[in-house]
């Protein structure tokens, strides 16, 4: 592996990829900043936010570069459940780890914070006890980074080095 290559949006996934570099050694680099440091073809790990099922960045970076493992970052629980709903939506063919991140909402800029906020009153609407979790997230924020979750991807990467 020759990079850790990074689309973050309110900063968990630069959290994640910053410790996995720390990890293994590897450096760290948002995808625009690999676009210039980054070979076109070498093997790297691309680490992405979710947004509606699918992980950003990830179709520019498998154009640009061999990715050996990708990580979804998530507002997600991890679970195989929600595992399985990104590996679908995105049909990944490396192995593919799901990493509950958060929501920090004074990052969110323009549509993105424009489209919670629509979410959120609509389940707001719905008045269903299911939805409190997802409202309230919606709504003040949420941390659920853990080092804990890069175990198996870490596993991988050290693998592969």
């Amino acid at each position: 592996m020759k990079a850790i290559i990074y689309e973050s949006n309110s900063g968990f996934t630069k959290r994640y990829a910053e410790t996995l570099a720390e990890k293994t050694g590897l450096p760290a680099y948002s995808l625009s900043e690999a676009k210039k440091k980054v070979e076109k073809g070498a093997d790297v790990v691309f680490m992405g936010w979710v947004f509606a099922n699918k992980i950003t960045g990830f179709d520019k970076a498998k154009k640009q570069w061999n990715v050996c493992a990708l990580a979804a970052v998530g507002m997600n629980p991890l679970s195989d459940k929600n595992t399985e709903i990104v590996k679908d939506a995105n049909k990944p063919e490396c192995p593919m780890f799901y990493l509950p991140g958060g929501l920090d909402i004074s990052k969110l800029k323009g549509m993105y914070k424009m489209m919670l906020s629509m979410v959120r009153k609509s389940l707001e609407k719905e008045n269903k006890p299911e939805y409190d979790d997802a409202i309230k997230m919606f709504r003040d924020g949420g941390d659920f980074y853990s080092e804990e979750y890069l175990e198996g991807l870490l596993a991988l990467v050290m693998m592969k080095m």
